[in-house]
């Protein structure tokens, strides 16, 4: 994901990134998912991954297939967490 948002950066590209596996949501839904709840935890400091995951839902049915890949998404916006605390002392 970070070498997603440095390259869109870099290429000064000003619209939505594109993402898509075979399916189209479940390892698709677990990227957007962790890139919204990134975003999230930037701006506000807190994420409701329940209410990202629905709305994807409500968007595209099945986005988030497997409990593996909801235990992914906390995981990963877990270790973000982390790293935005270090990086600002908190």
């Amino acid at each position: 994901m970070a070498d997603v948002e440095r390259d869109r950066r870099t290429a000064g590209a000003m619209g939505p990134v594109i993402v898509h596996c075979s399916a189209g949501i479940g390892r698709t839904g677990c990227f957007i998912a962790t890139t919204i709840g990134c975003r999230q935890l930037q701006l506000e400091g807190v994420v409701d991954v329940l209410s990202i995951i629905c709305q994807l839902r409500a968007d595209r049915g099945g986005m988030i297939q497997t409990g593996e890949q909801y235990e992914f998404v906390h995981h990963a916006l877990s270790l973000y967490e982390a790293r935005l605390s270090a990086e600002t002392g908190q």
